[in-house]
């Protein structure tokens, strides 16, 4: 069996671990693990983080950039930023190095991050 096989077990999954995430990070996890599609990437990383946030500062995600700084801005936290990473190897279905950690700061390190993984 194709290990990257999107069965309909694994788009259940799926579903099951985004549940609380909006419809359009959803939509773009199952394009990315249908077709690897590498533009889906910053949507479903930017659902996860904002399914981590308070709800007063979500505006302030989609509003800020990739120059937001996960605790100073976000206010995520590391156990909620480990979080987030294991909600991200999971949907993306590839690991995240505990090291690799250390160095993302912002929204757009995670992307830049995740991009040059996929690549």
């Amino acid at each position: 069996m194709d290990s990257n096989a999107f069965t309909p077990e694994a788009e259940q999954e799926l579903r099951e671990t985004l549940k609380r995430c909006s419809p359009e990070t959803l939509e773009a996890a199952i394009a990315f693990r249908k077709t690897g599609d590498k533009n889906a990437v910053p949507v479903i990383i930017l659902g996860i983080v904002e399914r981590f946030m308070d709800p007063e500062l979500r505006s302030k995600l989609s509003n800020g950039g990739d120059d937001m700084k996960f605790s100073e801005d976000l206010g995520i936290d590391s156990l909620t930023m480990v979080e987030m990473v294991m909600m991200i190897e999971d949907t993306l279905k590839m690991p995240v190095d505990n090291n690799d950690l250390r160095d993302l700061r912002t929204v757009g390190d995670v992307k830049k991050f995740l991009q040059s993984k996929i690549a």
